[in-house]
């Protein structure tokens, strides 16, 4: 048995460039692996390939010629079908197991024309008949390698979009993950409150038990401190749940979802924050509304960014309007309004979620790329601009849409769109 050999191409001889292979790669840039089990006709289809410019391995049987592949990793193998000991069709078969990509064709006798179809139904990129003549072999040739590359590009692309998908769902995270941080510092007087009555409770119900005589009033304020430390301790059991729901990083999790719910989970959350900055929150959502198929949580993060970005709005329209100072609202004056209404769209079959505010508004200039990743109009330290992209992407994969409607100093009001779920969709999702 003659060694596997490698011979250096001829690259003056490859004609790179004509029409008919301009979108190929040059063929001195192409390996191709040769096995057979006739020293001459191996011989002579090494020395026509490597005549037209393209670099060749040999082997005399399918053992040596799978560790070549294996080694060296050629694009294209050309295997005589019918070999003592391994045959070519196991080749083919070890060749997509070895080497995905690599382009397989078998060359064959008239008697063996069933075998060669078969190799066709194990995906080889083509047969040619013996005697292999040089116009057959580079027609195969061709095909094999335009097939190569377009699998090679696809499976590029393939990547590029997996990648792309991973890359939006880290920026989506990454979004939650600032809005769960903004909402965390405000949730920090909202659960030191009712902490610190729990305590004050829990001391005045320590002296009750210290004394002698339990007569029936003292045992119903012991109950009614009971009673407060429950409600207290829940609330802020209410307040962490809530955080750590929309902390959780998970898969995409479509179901039915009550869009009242919704908001009154996204209103609890926002609370504190709406609170302390003097706005007031006017909620209208219509108890009759559809429920509609979705993601809870994302959908959840798309009103708690909207009700985010009313706040700095509103912030930044009091602040112009108090010279920078002090914001000198009250629960009789607050600092502005946010409106969040929900209803059925009949003719159109979806639910509106509106969320308007009283605001700075919008310039007209910059309402064209508002949805634009890293676009914002907020000062530097206030945000990177994917908020509303976020949202943006949130919906549209919810076969929604989201549009605003602003101007500089009216405010700004941002509609979403949502399908209503059907009947068969809502019942499958309530049973999965």
């Amino acid at each position: 048995m003659s060694d596997p050999s490698k011979r250096p191409a001829d690259t003056g001889s490859a004609r790179v460039g004509t029409q008919e292979n301009r979108s190929l790669h040059p063929r001195n840039s192409w390996t191709i692996l040769v096995i057979d089990d006739e020293p001459d006709v191996r011989e002579i289809m090494v020395i026509s390939l490597e005549d037209a410019g393209y670099q060749t391995l040999s082997a005399p049987d399918g053992e040596s010629g799978l560790k070549l592949l294996a080694s060296h990793g050629p694009q294209i193998l050309v295997t005589d079908i019918k070999m003592p000991g391994m045959s070519g069709l196991e080749v083919l078969k070890q060749a997509r197991r070895i080497r995905p990509e690599t382009q397989v064709i078998v060359t064959t006798g008239f008697a063996d024309i069933k075998k060669a179809i078969a190799a066709l139904q194990h995906d080889a990129s083509d047969f040619i008949t013996k005697p292999v003549d040089d116009t057959t072999l580079h027609l195969a040739l061709k095909r094999a390698m335009e097939r190569y590359q377009n699998q090679k590009e696809l499976a590029d692309y393939t990547r590029l979009l997996e990648q792309t998908v991973l890359n939006q769902e880290k920026i989506l995270h990454q979004e939650k993950m600032m809005s769960l941080g903004r909402l965390a510092a405000s949730m920090v007087h909202e659960i030191n409150n009712p902490l610190s009555g729990i305590l004050n409770y829990l001391q005045l119900m320590i002296r009750l038990a210290d004394k002698p005589d339990w007569d029936e009033a003292r045992q119903t304020r012991f109950k009614n401190y009971l009673a407060i430390v429950y409600q207290e301790t829940r609330r802020c059991s209410d307040l962490v749940s809530g955080l750590l729901q929309f902390s959780r990083k998970s898969s995409l999790q479509f179901g039915p979802v009550d869009i009242c719910d919704l908001i009154e989970y996204s209103r609890m959350l926002c609370h504190h924050r709406l609170e302390l900055a003097g706005i007031l929150l006017e909620i209208t959502c219509d108890p009759k509304i559809p429920k509609v198929s979705g993601d809870f949580n994302q959908l959840q993060q798309c009103l708690i960014n909207l009700i985010f970005n009313a706040i700095d709005a509103i912030e930044a329209e009091s602040k112009s309007e108090s010279g920078g100072g002090e914001d000198a609202s009250s629960p009789d004056r607050p600092a502005g309004r946010i409106f969040l209404t929900a209803q059925i769209d009949d003719a159109d079959h979806q639910v509106r979620i509106q969320v308007a505010d009283t605001g700075k508004g919008i310039p007209s200039e910059d309402l064209p790329r508002i949805f634009e990743p890293f676009f914002t109009t907020k000062q530097d330290g206030h945000g990177v601009g994917l908020g509303l992209s976020t949202v943006f992407g949130i919906i549209e994969h919810h076969n929604g849409t989201i549009t605003v409607d602003s101007a500089r100093g009216q405010g700004a009001c941002f509609t979403i769109l949502l399908p209503v779920a059907d009947k068969h969709t809502e019942n499958k999702d309530t049973n999965s």
